[in-house]
């Protein structure tokens, strides 16, 4: 009796060629049957013959499309059909909907040859995609992945496509988003006032765009995921316009180069960082500047650099107009607003910015920023998870409930847990903006939709100020179970997630401001933690902060807070201050000045201190200038100076803040310079850190420890703890797929979420 075969495969397998693949491999084993995508993933009816299925089987994980992910393979048998050829099937509706959507890609090598070759019919146009590269995520509307279901829908292909989409032997067979200058979408180029100036001439558009850049000006591009603003990066005068018309005072703006020769012309760059650049995601990675090239107004005052190659045809086709240009390419926005990606509302939004924008005429259904990493020796860490590596999911336990978390106020991701996965949304910025909220909800119900989702429980953070607390409360009261998580707990709980670490670790969480259980502003946190629960073990001592929350932007009132903690009103190196009095009487009288414990509001009030920072224009921006400080100073021999800040012996450690505060104050007295101290001041926190960990180590006997937390996100303190650590013995675990920062609260949330529902 002839046999025959259901194989159903789950994981990332539409959109990245899993059915062609199937097919050429159906033929070379020669198996009959069909191959189709349903809501679900993609199902194989398969008849051997008389060969049995292992090989078949086997080829399929070994062989399978890079970009696919394989989850699960299950193997049933069926009645025999009798099929007399092997062929695709048209996609199909099943009661369950758990396909996963694979990420935008970048262009591939072989549609960059064709982009550039003039013999070839898509020479230079924009759209340029195959089966192994381009949209995905971007222009998705619902599963199964068939054009119909995109933003391509709108292009019906022409004969010469629908030829190249119909040839199995054709890397464009099955390709949805496959198109070109006849059938599929078209670039054109507006002035601000969005009159059309050239149409679908993508030759004319990239030598004007060329120009006008080399002219001073700034263009908006419509990118994959949103709008980017260009600009020359060696022109000192557009770059000051840039950001004053964007509200971006210190920022750093990212780069773009059109070659990897050109970044190691004036850029580090390491194994590790050059495999990120190349890599088909493009992320933006952050390098340390060899020599000057760009002007200094991209980064002020750093000596790091985020830059990334070019992922799609357009940027490749401006960059072959310049081999050495190097242009910002940065968010298309104003401050910490999301990007813009519907056309009206970035003519709206970016009007008073940009002098020219270049559009198309298909739509962006999900958007996304470029996203962000940085390397340490082999290990990557992100900054910003978004294009290129969103919808990836993470698996996981299984779930009982379908859970939301709504994750933090800042640099936000949302996540959704269904059955054994999470899905952890792009980055959506800041949500006290009024049109990251809105994003929010937009990106929900999306993401609702195509994973077929409702929602039985949220979880969200315990801050009762946070805009996600308020997404929360409509849920809850839409009748959802609500959970309330503290805020580095989650952070914490996020490695565990994504390491597959059930039992007990050390858990540090350093960080800018989490609302704590005691109704303290927490970040500073060295927690006994599980998936469930956690023990506070030690953490910094608190110290007011006048004006609260607001002490963010202004650090010199961190900065007196912390002096006066350590001096009382007497305070040195600060004493001139304006309106010092002022901010030492709302300490004395307890005016707005809530307790924290938080090291990035310790590393802004010691910028302050030692006069690097007054006040700031972006989060962090203090803490990054005081890194900077710190690398300048950084030597072996001011290294050994690093001293134990005393901490008290008791149940819960307390590490003296004024004790460190009134050791930078000697220092600087001593006569060492601002860097010297600087880099004294992070390698004292690290050995600190490793101290206690060795005292919870030795008395919770335990020997793992995850760090997270957006202070983490300094190079230097991370080495130096990550080294120590390492050390001493211990196992270290820290975010790789997700972030560091607040991107990572919302999978911690839903992983704590999971384990007490």
């Amino acid at each position: 009796m002839q046999k025959a075969y259901k194989i159903r495969i789950k994981g990332i397998v539409q959109g990245v060629g899993f059915r062609p693949f199937i097919y050429k491999l159906a033929k070379e084993e020669k198996i009959k049957g069909i191959v189709l995508n349903d809501t679900e993933g993609v199902i194989i009816y398969a008849e051997p013959g008389s060969k049995p299925m292992d090989s078949f089987i086997e080829k399929i994980k070994k062989e399978k499309p890079p970009v696919s992910i394989i989850d699960s393979i299950e193997i049933s048998e069926k009645n025999f059909e009798g099929y007399k050829t092997f062929s695709i099937e048209k996609s199909r509706l099943t009661d369950r909907r758990a396909a996963f959507i694979p990420p935008d890609i970048s262009m591939c090598a072989d549609c960059e040859e064709e982009f550039f070759s003039k013999a070839d019919f898509r020479h230079h146009y924009p759209f340029i995609t195959c089966i192994n590269c381009g949209p995905r995520f971007s222009i998705i509307k619902d599963i199964p992945y068939d054009r119909i279901n995109t933003a391509m829908d709108a292009f019906p292909m022409c004969s010469r496509c629908r030829t190249e989409y119909e040839d199995p032997e054709n890397r464009r067979f099955h390709s949805q988003p496959n198109a070109c200058s006849r059938c599929g979408p078209q670039l054109t180029l507006y002035d601000s006032n969005k009159n059309p100036i050239i149409d679908k001439d993508a030759g004319r558009i990239a030598e004007f765009t060329f120009n006008k850049l080399q002219n001073g000006s700034i263009v908006a591009i419509k990118g994959t995921g949103g709008y980017l603003l260009a600009v020359n990066a060696e022109d000192d005068d557009a770059i000051k316009r840039l950001r004053i018309l964007k509200g971006r005072a210190f920022k750093p703006f990212a780069l773009m180069c059109g070659a990897i020769d050109t970044i190691e012309d004036f850029l580090h760059v390491s194994e590790k960082e050059k495999e990120l650049l190349l890599s088909r995601e493009r992320p933006i990675v952050l390098l340390r500047i060899k020599k000057k090239k760009v002007s200094k107004l991209v980064a002020p005052g750093l000596t790091y650099l985020g830059v990334m190659l070019p992922y799609i045809p357009f940027q490749h086709h401006i960059f072959s107009l310049e081999k050495d240009m190097v242009l910002i390419m940065t968010s298309g926005n104003i401050s910490e607003e999301p990007i813009a990606y519907d056309d009206e509302d970035a003519f709206g939004r970016l009007k008073n910015i940009a002098d020219y924008f270049i559009a198309y005429n298909r739509e962006i259904t999900a958007p996304t920023d470029d996203s962000v990493m940085f390397a340490i020796g082999d290990e990557a860490y992100f900054i910003r998870r978004s294009r290129s590596f969103v919808p990836v999911p993470f698996k996981s336990v299984t779930s009982k409930k379908h859970l939301i978390a709504t994750g933090g106020d800042i640099k936000n991701s949302f996540a959704l847990a269904k059955e054994d996965i999470i899905i952890l949304s792009q980055y959506l910025g800041d949500l006290a903006a009024p049109s990251g909220y809105e994003l929010f909800d937009k990106m929900f119900h999306h993401f609702q939709h195509l994973y077929d989702f409702s929602p039985e429980a949220v979880i969200a953070d315990m801050h009762p100020g946070y805009y996600t607390t308020k997404i929360a409360d409509k849920l809850e009261a839409e009748g959802l179970k609500r959970i309330n998580v503290q805020h580095h707990h989650a952070h914490i709980v996020s490695v565990m997630e994504e390491h597959k670490l059930n039992d007990e670790v050390i858990g540090i969480s350093f960080d800018g401001t989490g609302y704590g259980t005691d109704g303290t502003l927490w970040g500073s946190e060295f927690l006994i933690s599980t998936r469930r629960d956690f023990l506070r073990a030690a953490h910094f001592d608190c110290f007011p902060l006048p004006g609260g929350e607001k002490a963010i932007y202004d650090v010199w009132k961190t900065g007196i807070s912390l002096l006066q903690k350590a001096f009382g009103n007497d305070i040195p190196l600060m004493s001139k201050e304006n309106n010092k009095d002022i901010i030492l009487d709302m300490i004395e009288k307890n005016i707005n000045s809530p307790l924290a414990c938080s090291i990035g509001r310790i590393f802004d009030g010691t910028a302050a201190i030692l006069g690097i920072s007054r006040s700031i224009s972006a989060e962090a921006e203090a803490a990054m200038l005081l890194e900077e400080a710190a690398i300048k100073g950084c030597s072996e021999k001011i290294k050994k100076n690093a001293f134990v800040i005393p901490y008290s012996d008791s149940n819960t450690i307390t590490v003296s803040t004024s004790a460190l505060i009134k050791y930078i104050v000697e220092t600087i007295n001593k006569g060492y310079t601002i860097e010297e101290t600087a880099f004294m001041f992070h390698a004292s926190i690290a050995r600190t850190t490793v101290e206690i960990a060795g005292i919870l180590r030795e008395k919770y006997s335990v020997n793992r420890i995850a760090l997270c937390g957006g202070v983490f996100q300094n190079k230097l303190l991370l080495s130096l703890i990550r080294e120590s650590l390492t050390n001493n013995k211990f196992d270290v675990f820290i975010n790789n797929h997700a972030p560091l920062n607040d991107g990572s609260i919302a999978l911690g949330q839903i992983a704590i979420g999971k384990s007490l529902l």
